[in-house]
């Protein structure tokens, strides 16, 4: 199972995919075929979001219900989450 750090991080991929493919979208000389594709990246980058949004509330209702902490993850000196 994903800690709430991760899947925060997951989140953040995901919304970063997200304005890239709008930028494209946006871009005054995109073909047809590269809007298109940009959508559909849009279409799965968006379900990916809601999905991830979907399993954080639950981790952290889980974890409100629970009491339970998570455990403290270390990402070099720039990133900490946990207890």
């Amino acid at each position: 199972m994903d800690s709430l750090g991760s899947l925060i991080d997951k989140l953040s991929v995901v919304n970063i995919k997200i304005w890239m493919a709008e930028d494209l979208k946006r871009s005054t000389d995109a073909t047809d075929t590269v809007i298109a594709n940009a959508t559909k990246v849009t279409n799965i980058a968006n379900q990916q979001r809601n999905d991830l949004i979907q399993e954080i509330d639950e981790k952290i209702n889980h974890m409100v219900k629970t009491g339970e902490l998570q455990k403290l993850y270390k990402q070099g000196s720039t990133k900490m989450y946990g207890k």
